[in-house]
């Protein structure tokens, strides 16, 4: 099931879900709490010092079996798409590895092009770059009688195709500087923010605090829009020539959205799980 598709035919279940995670899950609505400073010292009770053995909310257990609900649907999808084949197709053309850890965002892929090393890394929690295509916005006044009246109201654009995706790919070679690029995608276009030289592979890589701030004080290169015509091309076919290209850019829209899936899956589990505890 394509993005669209499966976002259209969730909205339509009476509990949405969509697979662009919080930015477009409906909010619960809050009820204001009573002022504090019309308490009492005489209403406050004293605290029991028995600790429960188990959470007793009086809403635990329609929490769970509204989680079950979700977990069965989501499962049911899953199970009905199984493995996506772009998967298989994107490996096999581009021969890049994958490599996404259950329950971590970051996803690392590698390659080989002669005697380069190449990792491109990207992180799932850029699908919440994308905009709300659920809500609609109602504009209220109040009339004569201090009642809220609908002044006007604005219904939701259509369900975007994609969203910006912020990346980097390193291309290491033995005897020479790291290559480090910052990219953005959008639309299927790749921008580069940052082209930079490191000392070696490692600090290129890692993903750590301490090898990211080391990253962060060498000098980003020159603004890349400045450079001649002539250079931009070329490293646009540098790039290109090394599968950094358009294709690169919807394989990571898909996978994001698929690995996203199972994370949400699994998200679902795991709060059952601790109502149930």
């Amino acid at each position: 099931m394509n993005r669209t598709t499966r976002l259209l035919t969730t909205v339509a279940r009476t509990s949405t879900r969509t697979p662009f995670l919080a930015a477009c899950r409906p909010r619960c609505s809050v009820k204001p709490a009573p002022c504090f400073a019309a308490r009492t010292a005489v209403s406050i009770r004293a605290l029991s010092t028995s600790a429960p053995i188990r959470g007793n909310g009086s809403v635990d257990a329609d929490l769970a079996h509204t989680l079950t609900e979700e977990i069965d649907y989501e499962a049911k999808q899953v199970a009905d798409e199984g493995v996506p084949e772009f998967i298989q197709a994107f490996t096999s053309r581009t021969g890049f590895k994958i490599k996404a850890d259950p329950g971590a965002n970051l996803v690392v892929m590698t390659k080989q092009f002669g005697n380069e090393n190449i990792t491109v890394s990207f992180n799932v929690s850029e699908i919440l770059n994308v905009d709300d295509p659920i809500a609609d916005i109602s504009v209220y006044r109040e009339n004569e009688q201090g009642e809220p009246v609908k002044d006007a109201e604005k219904k939701a654009d259509e369900v975007p195709e994609d969203f910006p995706i912020y990346f980097t790919a390193t291309f290491a070679k033995p005897g020479a500087p790291v290559l480090y690029m910052e990219l953005e995608c959008e639309e299927g276009e790749i921008g580069i923010d940052r082209m930079k030289f490191l000392s070696d592979e490692e600090t290129a890589v890692a993903n750590t605090l301490e090898k990211d701030w080391q990253r962060k004080q060498v000098y980003s290169g020159p603004i890349f829009g400045q450079l001649s015509d002539d250079l931009k091309e070329n490293v646009d076919e540098f790039l290109a020539e090394r599968n950094i290209d358009t294709a690169l850019t919807l394989f990571m829209l898909d996978y994001i959205e698929f690995k996203e899936q199972s994370e949400y899956l699994q998200w679902l589990k795991d709060f059952r799980k601790f109502i149930n505890a």
